[in-house]
């Protein structure tokens, strides 16, 4: 078990787009056990690889924190979409901001699961809510970033003057 240092804002690993994962072998299969040892030792519920410094596109998920029920998906891909809501919604790597987000109340997930099948995962509730944020943080963005302009911009600001 080898816990990582979670990342935060402003690094510019969490800006970029993560790398495909092109197969699973052992090191992907440590990388995930790492990862959720990670995210349970941080009291998360979710977590992307660049998050710790990883630039691939594999995340990590446990909505209700019992250990042994984590899900692992790797080149994850949101192919469909429905509704919407707006809830409160935190982040490892922007500690202390919450703020309401915009997020689908339904989606469609394609990824890669540890043994390495294509999986589809129909989520709605928290693990869509996980599922749309993990693969914000692969495809380079912060939840901070789908706040209304203004919000952001003060958001921002904000994180700025923390870090001068």
């Amino acid at each position: 078990m080898a816990l990582y240092k979670v990342i935060t804002y402003p690094d510019p690993v969490l800006l970029r787009k993560a790398e495909p994962v092109s197969s699973i072998s052992s090191r992907e299969r440590i990388l995930v056990q790492d990862m959720i040892d990670t995210m349970h030792a941080e009291h998360g519920v979710g977590l992307a690889a660049n998050q710790i410094g990883i630039s691939k596109r594999v995340f990590v998920v446990s909505i209700d924190g019992v250990r042994g029920k984590e899900l692992a998906y790797f080149n994850p891909e949101i192919i469909s979409r429905k509704g919407r809501l707006r809830e409160h919604e935190g982040c490892l790597s922007i500690p202390g901001i919450h703020e309401p987000v915009k997020r689908y109340e339904k989606v469609t997930l394609r990824a890669m699961d540890l043994d390495g099948k294509t999986v589809k995962v129909e989520a709605q509730g928290l693990l869509s809510r996980i599922i749309q944020h993990e693969v914000d943080h692969l495809n380079g963005a912060l939840f901070v970033h789908r706040l209304g302009w203004w919000k952001r911009r003060r958001v921002f600001k904000n994180l700025k003057s923390d870090f001068q």
